[in-house]
C-alpha cells in the first residue's frame, strides 16, 4: 500500500517569508530555470582533488554514490539508492558498467542502446562541466536513476593557448595532459592528449590509459553554429580480484589467486565521435541534431574464463526548441526524438570455478559462447514551461515514448562448441509513456520551493534476457518507476553569503530483476517492488568572496544524504547453501543490499589573491547491507583528503599552478566497490560472518588502506 505523500516540512515554512530571485550555489551549483532536479559541477568541484577520478567530485553531490570495480575504471553510479540488476552472486550484473541511468559527453552517448555504460575510457581529467540529473527526466530517455551529462572545457574567446600538466603519486601514479586551445571569433578549437600509469597498490593492480580528444565550434553565421566531438582511447585495467572481510579489516594487500593466474584484465580501445548542428531559425524557434557514431574493442580475462567482444553504436538526437518570453506569460520547451542503435559481436568461454587457472584450449568444463546481438532504442520527447512573470510561478510538463528492441543469435553450442547458426530471438518492448510534471514557485529574494513527479523505466539488457543455457526469456519487463519530490533552495544572509538546497524524495521501484536457478538454469525474473525515501541538503557560506581581499574566498560547505531503501516486496529464488537449485526467500521490508542510510560531507575551499589556496573535505559513509537477508554489513568510514597549491598567471603570457595533496589522511580502511547479493557464503573465502571455503571470489574491492599522496604541476603560455 503506498504511503502519504511527502509534505512541505514545517522548517521550511519560515524560509518562505524571505524574499528574492533565483540563485545558483557557488559551488555545487544548482540549475533551476528549466530543470529543478539538476546539478552542476564546475571547474572548482572538479579539481578539489587530483582530478583524475570523477568519484572524488560526483560524491560530494547529495543523493549520489559513484565507485569503480578497480583504481581507475569499472565505474558505475548510483543516484538515489537505485542499483540495478540483482543477481545472487553479483549486483549490477556487467561488473564493469552501469545500468539504469543515461551518460552523455558533449551531447553524444556513452551508454549504449543495450542499456549499458562502461566509463573506463572517459577522460575525467579535462573535463570542464558535469551536470547530473536525480531521477527520470523525459529529455534523457527517462531512465529511473537519472542521466549525466559531461562537458570538455570551454575555451576562451579570442585566445590561444597551450597547456601540460604532470601529475605523479603513490603506487607509481603518474599522468600528463598536453592540451592546445585556441579561438578567433570564427572557430573554437581544444585538442587533448593524456596519458597516464598506475603500478597498484595489491598485486595484479596496475593501470594504464591512453586520451586523444578533439572538440570544435565553427560559428557559420550568426544563425547557424557547427560543433565536432571526437576522441580515440585506450584503457587498460588488470584485475586483482574480491577479497573477503577478514582480509580487508586485516588491511590485507593481497590479490584473488584465480585473477591473477589468468592474468585478469580488461582492455578497451574505443572511438567517439559526433557532429552538432544549431540552427536559430528566427527570435523564437532553433534546432540542435547530434549524429554520432562510436566503436569500441573489449579484451576480458577474469577468474574464470576470456570475453572479446565488439560494439559499434550510432544514432542521431534533434530537439526543436522554442522560446518566448513576456511580461505576462513566457513559453519555453523543446520537442525532439532520438535514435541509437547498437550491434554486438561477443565471444568468450566460462570455465566452471572448481577448475583453476591457467586455462587452454583443451580445458575440460569450457562453456563456449559466439553470440550477435544488436539493440535499437529510439523516443519522443517533449517537455514545456510556462512561467508567470509576475507571481513568479512557472509550470514545467513533459513527457517521453520509449521505444526498445533487442535481437540476440547464438551461433555455437555451448557445450559441445558446435557451430549452430541459431535463429534470431527478437524482442520487442511495449512502447513506454513517461509523463513528467513539476511546479516552481519563487517566494520574495530567498525562496524558491518546488514539487515534481516523474516517471521512469529501465529496460532489461541482453544479457539478462539470455539464460545461461544460452535461450532468450522474452517475458521480462523493464523495471518502471515513480518520483515524489519537493524542495526549497535559495539564499540567506547579508548579501546572499549563504546558499542552501534541501530535496526530499520517494521513488517507488516495481518490477525489480534479480536471477533465480531452476533445474540448473539461471535466468532474470522481476520479483516485486522497491522504495527508496531520502532528504537530500547541501549548503555553502560564502564568508568572503573577494579577489581583491588578502584572502579572497572563504567558503565551507556541506551536503548531506539520508536514505530509507527498503524492499517493500521482493521474494527472490536465491542459490541454496549446497550450491544447487535455488530456494524462495522473502527479504520484504529489509535494507536495500549497498545503499548506505546516511552520506555527510563536509569540506572548506580557501583562496587568497596572492595565489595560494588550500581545499580540503571529510566524508562520512555509513555502514551498509551486503546481503538481501541484511546478515552481513560493511561497516562505516571516514575518509579525510586536503590539495593545495599555488596558482598564478605571471605577465600576459605565462600562468602556472603548483599543488601538492593527499587522499585518505586518516588511514581509514575504505572500499572502491563491493558486490552483493543473497548471501555471501557463496562469495567469500571467509568472512566474519561465514565459514571459510564458500566457494566464491569474495566480494569487497578494496582503496589503499593508507594515506596516499598526489603533486603536479601545471604551466600554460598564452599566445
Amino acid at each position: 500500500m503506498r504511503q502519504t505523500l511527502f509534505v512541505l516540512p514545517f522548517f521550511l515554512f519560515p524560509l518562505l517569508a524571505f524574499a528574492q530571485k533565483d540563485t545558483t550555489l557557488n559551488t555545487v551549483q544548482v540549475l533551476g530555470a528549466k530543470e529543478t532536479r539538476s546539478t552542476t559541477l564546475n571547474d572548482l568541484d572538479l579539481h578539489r582533488a587530483s582530478g583524475l577520478n570523477l568519484q572524488d567530485a560526483i560524491n560530494n553531490v547529495p543523493g549520489v554514490n559513484m565507485q569503480s570495480r578497480t583504481p581507475w575504471g569499472g565505474q558505475h553510479i548510483i543516484i538515489r539508492g537505485y542499483y540495478p540488476s540483482m543477481d545472487n552472486g553479483r549486483s549490477n550484473g556487467e561488473n564493469f558498467g552501469g545500468l539504469g541511468y543515461q551518460l552523455y559527453i558533449n551531447n553524444i552517448p556513452v551508454t549504449d542502446a543495450t542499456g549499458m555504460t562502461v566509463m573506463d575510457d572517459i577522460d575525467y581529467s579535462t573535463l570542464g562541466k558535469v551536470e547530473i540529473f536525480k531521477g527520470p527526466s523525459p529529455l534523457y530517455g527517462s531512465y529511473i536513476a537519472g542521466a549525466v551529462n559531461l562537458y570538455t572545457p570551454t575555451v576562451a574567446p579570442g585566445q590561444t593557448s597551450i597547456q601540460e600538466t604532470a601529475i605523479g603519486g603513490s603506487y607509481g601514479l603518474f599522468r600528463t595532459n598536453t592540451s592546445i586551445m585556441a579561438s578567433d571569433g570564427k572557430m573554437d578549437l581544444w585538442v587533448n592528449y593524456g596519458h597516464q600509469t598506475y603500478d597498484g597498490f595489491r598485486p595484479n593492480d596496475a593501470s594504464r590509459k591512453d586520451f586523444a580528444s578533439f572538440a570544435s565550434t565553427w560559428h557559420v553565421s550568426s544563425k547557424q553554429t557547427v560543433s565536432a566531438y571526437f576522441s580515440y582511447n585506450h584503457s587498460y585495467e588488470q584485475l586483482a580480484g574480491e577479497i573477503d572481510s577478514a582480509d580487508f579489516y586485516d588491511k590485507k594487500a593481497v590479490s584473488d589467486s584465480n585473477y591473477m593466474l589468468n592474468n585478469s584484465h580488461v582492455d578497451i580501445q574505443s572511438f567517439r565521435g559526433g557532429i552538432t548542428n544549431k540552427y536559430q531559425f528566427n527570435a523564437h524557434f532553433n534546432n540542435e541534431t547530434t549524429v554520432f557514431l562510436t566503436s569500441s574493442k573489449l579484451d576480458q580475462a577474469f577468474a574464470h574464463g576470456y570475453t572479446r567482444a565488439e560494439n559499434m553504436s550510432f544514432g542521431v538526437r534533434t530537439a526543436l526548441n522554442y522560446d518566448n518570453n513576456s511580461t505576462k506569460l513566457s513559453v519555453n520547451g523543446k520537442l525532439g526524438a532520438s535514435f541509437i542503435r547498437t550491434d554486438q559481436n561477443t565471444q568468450g568461454n566460462f570455465i566452471l570455478p572448481f577448475v583453476l587457472p591457467p586455462f587452454n584450449p583443451a580445458t575440460a568444463h569450457m562453456s563456449a559462447t559466439d553470440v550477435q546481438n544488436y539493440a535499437m532504442n529510439y523516443a519522443v520527447f517533449t517537455q514545456w514551461v510556462f512561467s508567470l512573470p509576475k507571481p513568479q510561478l512557472s509550470f514545467t510538463i513533459g513527457a517521453s515514448v520509449n521505444f526498445v528492441e533487442f535481437g540476440t543469435q547464438n551461433l555455437i553450442d555451448s557445450l559441445t562448441k558446435i557451430f549452430l547458426n541459431g535463429p534470431v530471438y527478437v524482442k520487442t518492448f511495449t512502447p513506454n509513456f513517461t509523463p513528467n510534471i513539476s511546479l516552481k514557485k519563487v517566494f520574495g529574494r530567498h525562496v524558491t520551493a518546488f514539487a515534481s513527479v516523474s516517471m521512469g523505466y529501465a529496460p532489461p539488457s541482453i544479457s539478462q534476457m539470455t539464460t545461461s543455457t544460452g535461450a532468450v526469456n522474452t517475458s521480462l519487463k523493464p523495471e518502471t518507476a515513480i518520483q515524489y519530490e519537493i524542495g526549497a533552495r535559495g539564499t540567506l544572509l547579508k548579501d546572499d553569503k549563504l546558499v542552501y538546497q534541501v530535496s526530499l524524495f520517494d521513488l517507488d521501484i516495481t518490477n525489480r530483476l534479480t536471477s533465480e536457478t531452476s533445474n540448473a538454469i539461471t535466468s532474470y525474473v522481476n520479483v516485486g517492488e522497491q522504495r527508496n525515501m531520502g532528504v537530500e541538503l547541501y549548503a555553502g557560506y560564502s564568508i568572503i568572496n573577494d579577489k581583491n581581499k588578502a584572502v579572497s574566498l572563504l567558503r565551507p560547505w556541506v551536503s548531506y544524504t539520508y536514505m530509507n531503501a527498503v524492499y517493500v516486496d521482493f521474494k527472490n529464488h536465491g542459490k541454496s547453501s549446497s550450491g544447487g537449485d535455488t530456494v524462495l526467500a522473502d527479504y520484504s521490508n529489509n535494507k536495500v543490499a549497498a545503499v548506505a542510510p546516511n552520506m555527510f560531507n563536509v569540506g572548506i575551499d580557501v583562496a587568497t589573491k596572492y595565489g595560494f589556496y588550500l581545499f580540503g573535505s571529510f566524508q562520512y559513509m555509513d555502514k551498509v547491507p551486503v546481503t538481501f537477508d541484511n546478515s552481513t554489513y560493511m561497516k562505516s568510514y571516514s575518509m579525510l583528503r586536503a590539495r593545495i597549491g599555488y596558482k598564478r598567471q605571471f605577465g600576459r603570457h605565462f600562468g602556472g599552478d603548483v599543488f601538492v595533496g593527499a587522499d585518505n589522511l586518516l588511514g581509514s580502511t575504505y572500499y572502491n566497490f563491493i558486490f552483493v547479493g543473497q548471501n555471501i557464503q557463496e562469495l567469500a573465502q571467509g568472512s566474519d560472518k561465514y565459514v571459510k571455503g564458500g566457494g566464491g571470489d569474495g566480494y569487497i574491492l578494496p582503496a589503499p588502506y593508507d594515506a596516499t599522496f598526489y603533486g603536479g604541476v601545471t604551466l600554460s603560455y598564452k599566445f
